[in-house]
């Protein structure tokens, strides 16, 4: 069966089922952000965040370029640093050839309690799917988040369903937990999540290269701003 590539369907799909579990508010964003304007005309943008129960930031991002063919989504829950619950993250970048995968979740622990909580029910998952693992190496900066869970790198374009499939399938495993859990007393514990969350925050805004890749096509102030005030 040939993999289906309507990444927008997949992104609207996604959207849904939060929606579904966490009803998501739309938040007003400044026009010039939500769909920045390309030099050129070569790229079509939309970014928009929500609001949502249990979460400080839900963000979604689609982005296409027509020469070179690119297609992108990005995904991104950030919930209250109340609860324990790590960041989900997924992300998808189609070219013409390639599949660009990324999908996570982001904890601020690391104890075997915290990994059989929050990761195991997703490697259960992900075995229900033919190998995705990727030859390419993490960056750097991204090497402190990598938990088993995490897939990361270059697959071949026919594995689109099986990533979607099994990014889905994390979500749904990972907004049962956030919805479920409950929230930090520990005065300790919650400063450790507000410290990891703010680093991830700062990873994003200064160590991700897609900003400079976004300033190419609309400008370093925008893409930063995009960054800065959308994006995390």
């Amino acid at each position: 069966m040939s993999a289906d590539f309507d990444l927008e369907r997949r992104f609207q799909d996604l959207i849904g089922r939060v929606d579904a579990k966490l009803p998501l508010s739309p938040v007003a964003l400044d026009p010039e952000l939500a769909e920045p304007h390309s030099f050129l005309k070569i790229l079509k943008a939309r970014h928009m965040n929500w609001q949502a129960p249990r979460c400080r930031k839900v963000f979604g991002m689609r982005f296409a370029v027509k020469i070179p063919s690119l297609d992108q989504m990005n995904f991104i829950i950030y919930p209250e640093p109340g609860y324990d619950a790590p960041i989900f993250l997924l992300f998808c970048l189609l070219t013409g050839r390639k599949l660009i995968a990324h999908v996570n979740v982001n904890c601020p622990f690391r104890d075997e309690a915290y990994m059989q909580k929050w990761v195991a029910p997703l490697l259960e998952a992900r075995q229900r799917y033919a190998s995705l693992d990727c030859e390419d190496r993490y960056p750097e900066w991204m090497l402190k988040w990598r938990t088993p869970a995490g897939i990361y790198g270059m697959l071949p374009k026919d594995r689109f369903d099986d990533f979607m499939n099994c990014g889905l399938d994390y979500l749904r495993i990972y907004l049962d937990q956030l919805v479920s859990c409950d929230a930090v007393q520990d005065q300790t514990r919650l400063a450790q999540i507000s410290e990891a969350q703010a680093q991830f925050v700062n990873d994003i805004r200064t160590q991700d290269k897609a900003q400079g890749m976004m300033a190419r096509m609309i400008g370093a102030e925008k893409a930063r701003r995009i960054f800065y005030e959308v994006t995390t």
